[in-house]
């Protein structure tokens, strides 16, 4: 991939936006033409072309009060939809989805549009955010990383990723009444389908300026082209300058003054340029070639799986959907169905049964015996359906063959597909928000439909995870929309924290340091905590100019347990400017005594008191007391802190304390006394990883529990700054070889780190031992306080225990079989999708694990030295 220049992006950003506000000048140019120069909304060049703006085409009258009021006076609203990832939910599930759904139906308004739009990525607002951490950063690898993602993000937004909204469209056609009651009806009429979605898993989003929502959508509707480019924004700030080809024309010319007020409007504004309606076969708007298939009346399957409609809906780039229902009056219906089959079995009399028309006329009768029984036995609704498909390209080539395309996907399902040729002006405008349908087209594609059949359709199946100023995780694989998570948004997350499952060669490792990486980006504070194989995370810390940090008997790196980080016990003392005065001594105190408890699993209750005294002896000798200002020297620096030397001299004065003494002899004197020195290294960095892997077995919960210890004192003094503690093979501090202290120190880390705006992140690849110590219960308490769980590649066993924990369908916990190297299923809440982690070229280099990756790095040095 080719690297760009940050000045060069830069100026290129600039000439971008001045050519947008240009290029904004030149649309309200041509569409206000015809209103300077003597020419009016209605008047056409043609009556298929229209180059000074095509007002008249549209057929909205205005927009306000959060409604769309079209030319002929009906008013109508817009209901955006966050769907369900249908096709991972347990059979039961989906029947109760499509219950509700069904349920809805029977007391929604008679007429319904769902509007489903299909386009390129957004990925605007991520850009916009990496750029401000860019000039932010000082480091020169982490500035050049940042370049790599948001290069990644855009390739993945041009050749891969799409994105899908989803709108429920409600009308009042009444013609009784005035504005605001029709308003407040459709109101209550949106109510009461949020009410009923929420039952299907459904969230209707709320939009703070409905007007504004609207005019997004009609205008991103209309404009596929210039709305990629130029967003919407503030409208009122389009009307004015206004330019023509002779200079500039303001408002302070008492001419236009009165002129344009009056009649340029932002409908004006968000029309095409121009239009193009001369071809049969397709219409260009915006520069864009539009084409428009429906499926025949008699074209669908007669018998269909739930969710059938959502193939069509998931089908690619360029393929948007809309479908219709129109709910027929039983009392007028009813008579109907039951003289049409008495008609059809009159005729069935004078018919052989080697006609050729036999069997329609016996599926015929049958079909209108089971709509009668169903409608009077079992309250079925009679329907009137419509599909309708938009396919758009940018050239007439390409959109030739998205067409074949989409009609051979139709016949593969067996689906019957018309194109709506001599009709695609009509089919345009029936495809926008706006509930309206040709009559012609209306007439062709219409199928008859019970409530339970159109509830089936359910198209609102294509799950995303797309917060845009979040951290890019990877590709959806169920509808190949990017997979970007703003753990800290906590308007969508009850908390940051993260759980990471997976089998050995999973992908585990690589995607906690690809997180790690890209959370440092953003400006995060990371400490990363690997009991195994720490060296698989070197690279990345110091490529990024992170501080690696091993702790062993070898090295010579100490953190000291029985330093005292923190001034202050008051997290909130840089909100309120005040201190409380609790003692962080006592504080320490008691981490100091879950340390003892792993350090010696059988010490008594006596010898934990005699412990207690002899710890504040301690530290009294070094002038330390409760009183937080005894820290401190004369010049308000932090006074020199005991070690565990000091406290092996003072257990050793007593007999009976001399146990206590020969536990951490081996820190004062032994082997390990390299761990039980003063703090030598450099903590002051915004990426620490900190390796324990070569302690061994019998020191490796020690060693963790030490590098906890640090990371949640560092966590403690902020609750503004966002950070994250990442620990790598969890089970070490609540499996079957800790005990009950580590385990609620470490359950208490997953419990309030919210609390401090920090992440926690817990990894395992043991679920036996995740799951070992008191029956689970700790494993299952940092999994419930865990809002988002990936799950990469297990076994089928291990696959069925994860089950059980997180309450996944069996179509959930195959996804996690089936999955490759680097894919996993991720539940963020409710929602399950499975995703496929992406990364850079850079940051895939850096942690890949792979032995023949690693082998070509090495090969490729070898030979840079050479030349």
């Amino acid at each position: 991939m080719k690297r760009k220049n940050i000045e060069n992006q830069k100026q290129m950003h600039e000439k971008n936006k001045a050519g947008n506000k240009h290029q904004k000048t030149n649309i309200k140019n041509r569409n206000i033409k015809s209103l300077i120069f003597g020419k009016t909304k209605q008047t056409r060049q043609s009556d298929t072309y229209y180059p000074y703006g095509t007002q008249g085409v549209i057929p909205i009258a205005d927009i306000r009060e959060g409604t769309i009021i079209t030319t002929d006076n009906r008013y109508i609203k817009l209901i955006e939809i966050l769907p369900v990832n249908f096709y991972l939910k347990s059979g039961i599930e989906q029947q109760n989805i499509i219950y509700y759904f069904s349920s809805y139906l029977k007391i929604a308004p008679a007429n319904l549009q769902i509007h489903i739009k299909t386009q390129k990525a957004d990925i605007d607002a991520y850009c916009e955010n990496m750029e401000q951490f860019y000039e932010a950063e000082e480091n020169e690898n982490c500035k050049e990383m940042i370049l790599e993602n948001a290069e990644l993000v855009n390739y993945l937004a041009v050749n891969e990723v799409v994105t899908r909204r989803f709108f429920l469209v409600l009308e009042n056609a009444d013609t009784a009444g005035d504005e605001t009651e029709k308003i407040a009806k459709l109101n209550e009429d949106a109510d009461n389908a949020g009410k009923y979605l929420d039952y299907c898993g459904l969230e209707c989003v709320r939009h703070e300026d409905y007007d504004s929502f609207l005019l997004n959508v009609i205008y991103s509707s209309l404009n596929k082209n210039r709305s990629n480019t130029v967003p919407p924004g503030d409208f009122q700030s389009m009307l004015s300058p206004i330019h023509s080809e002779d200079g500039e024309i303001g408002y302070d010319r008492p001419a236009l003054a009165e002129l344009l007020p009056g009649m340029v409007t932002r409908l004006d504004l968000i029309v095409p340029d121009d239009m193009d309606f001369t071809n049969k076969n397709y219409i260009i708007a915006d520069g864009i070639y539009h084409s428009y298939l429906y499926i025949s009346g008699y074209g669908y399957n007669t018998h269909t799986s739930l969710a059938w409609l959502s193939p069509l809906v998931e089908s690619g780039d360029g393929v948007s959907l809309n479908f219709y229902l129109k709910r027929q009056h039983r009392e007028k219906i009813l008579p109907k169905i039951a003289k049409t089959t008495m008609v059809n079995r009159s005729r069935m009399r004078d018919v052989g049964d080697t006609r050729m028309d036999f069997e329609e006329l016996d599926s015929a009768i049958d079909s209108g015996l089971y709509m009668k029984d169903e409608m009077n036995r079992n309250g079925e609704d009679f329907f009137y359906m419509h599909t309708l498909i938009e396919i758009t390209a940018d050239d007439e080539t390409s959109l030739g063959k998205r067409v074949k395309a989409m009609e051979t996907m139709c016949a593969s399902m067996d689906i019957q597909v018309r194109r709506a040729s001599y009709k695609q002006e009509q089919a345009f405008l029936s495809s926008l928000p706006l509930l309206h349908l040709d009559p012609d087209i209306e007439r062709k594609a219409r199928r008859n439909v019970l409530t339970t059949g159109a509830a089936a359709a359910f198209p609102f199946s294509s799950f995303e995870l797309c917060d845009q100023k979040g951290i890019l995780l990877g590709i959806n694989q169920h509808n190949n929309s990017a997979v970007i998570m703003d753990f800290f948004n906590a308007d969508k997350y009850t908390n940051a924290n993260l759980s990471v499952l997976g089998m050995s060669g999973a992908g585990k490792t690589f995607f906690m340091q690809l997180l790690a990486l890209r959370m440092r980006m953003q400006n995060i504070q990371i400490f990363l905590i690997a009991p195994l194989k720490g060296h698989e995370y070197r690279d990345a810390c110091e490529a990024i100019g992170g501080r690696y940090i091993k702790l062993s008997p070898g090295s010579t790196e100490c953190i000291s347990i029985m330093e005292i980080r923190r001034t202050t016990m008051d997290t909130d003392v840089e909100i309120t400017q005040e201190n409380r005065g609790d003692s962080v001594l006592a504080d320490k105190i008691q981490k100091l005594h879950i340390f003892f408890s792993l350090l010696y699993p059988g010490i008594s209750q006596e010898e934990r008191q005699l412990l207690d005294i002899a710890l504040i002896e301690t530290y009294r000798q070094f002038g330390i007391t409760h009183d937080n200002n005894s820290l401190f020297d004369k010049k308000g620096d932090f006074k020199t802190m005991p070690v565990l030397a000091d406290l092996h001299s003072v257990l050793s004065e007593k007999p009976e304390t001399k146990k206590l003494a020969l536990a951490i002899s081996r820190f004062v004197s032994g082997s390990a006394s390299s761990l039980g020195g003063h703090t030598n290294v450099d903590l002051k960095n915004k990426y620490i990883v900190l390796d324990i892997s070569e302690l061994g077995k019998d020191l490796l919960p020690l060693g963790m529990f030490i590098a906890l210890d640090y990371t949640w004192d560092e966590v403690k003094k902020s609750r503004i700054q966002k950070k994250c503690i990442m620990l790598d093979e969890v089970w070490e501090l609540i499996g079957a070889g800790s005990n009950t202290l580590a385990a609620e120190f470490t359950l208490e880390v997953a419990k309030i780190a919210r609390g401090y705006g920090a992440s926690a992140v817990f990894a395992s690849q043991d679920l036996v031992d995740f799951f070992a110590l008191e029956d689970g219960r700790y494993g299952k308490a940092i999994l419930n306080n865990c809002r988002t769980k990936v799950v990469l590649q297990l076994e089928e066993d291990e696959a069925l225990t994860i089950q059980k924990y997180l309450n996944l369908s069996d179509e959930e916990t195959m996804q996690i079989v089936r999955s490759g190297r680097g894919q996993g299923l991720l539940c963020a809440g409710r929602n399950r999708i499975g995703v496929e982690i992406r990364a850079g070229q850079t940051e895939y280099d850096l942690i890949t694990t792979r032995r023949d990756d690693l082998e070509r790095r090495v090969l490729n040095k070898q030979n840079k030295k050479i030349d």
